[in-house]
């Protein structure tokens, strides 16, 4: 690994990619002012090496270090998403919600909410419960979630991650 990054190109992508696991191609080549052929090359020998792994999300790649376990590539790929991640947030802070009740709360459509929903219950990330008539929905793991956010503040450049992290660092220092 150490000779593979060795050029100068491939380490900073390597670190980049430590500091903001799940980051795009795009956002990579982008944050870094890279070529895209330059970008595409180098993340191709790193992923060939074993020293980065790609996932597929919609339309694009998004690549980690393969320290990053399978349950915390899922949850970042989410978060990278900022509906996903305003919604992800929001069951943390009111577990328990109705669809109607989170929909209301992030002020989104109903199929807007749907579709993401559907898409963290495939994932396994949120957890529905039936209350009756009503479907309730929570965090899996809010624990994982909040350390995640934690770990990974500045990969998010969003104020209400920050609000977040410093409520939740409060929480955890008391």
């Amino acid at each position: 690994m150490d000779d593979l990054l060795r050029q100068g190109t491939r380490k900073s992508i390597y670190e980049k990619i430590q500091k903001h696991p799940g980051i795009s191609a795009r956002e990579l080549q982008r944050s870094l002012h890279l070529g895209w052929g330059e970008t595409a090359y180098h993340l191709n020998q790193l992923t060939s090496a074993g020293a980065l792994r790609r996932e597929r999300g919609g339309h694009r790649d998004y690549y980690f270090t393969p320290e990053v376990g399978w349950s915390d590539r899922k949850t970042l790929l989410l978060l990278r998403s900022p509906t996903e991640r305003l919604l992800l947030m929001t069951l943390f802070e009111r577990p328990d919600l109705s669809f109607l009740e989170l929909a209301a709360a992030v002020r989104l459509s109903n199929s807007t909410v749907s579709f993401h929903l559907r898409h963290m219950l495939d994932l396994e990330i949120v957890d529905r419960q039936a209350d009756a008539n009503v479907h309730r929905y929570r965090l899996r793991d809010p624990g994982r979630l909040a350390a995640l956010l934690r770990t990974y503040q500045e990969s998010f450049e969003d104020s209400f991650v920050d609000r977040f992290v410093e409520a939740w660092s409060g929480l955890l220092r008391e």
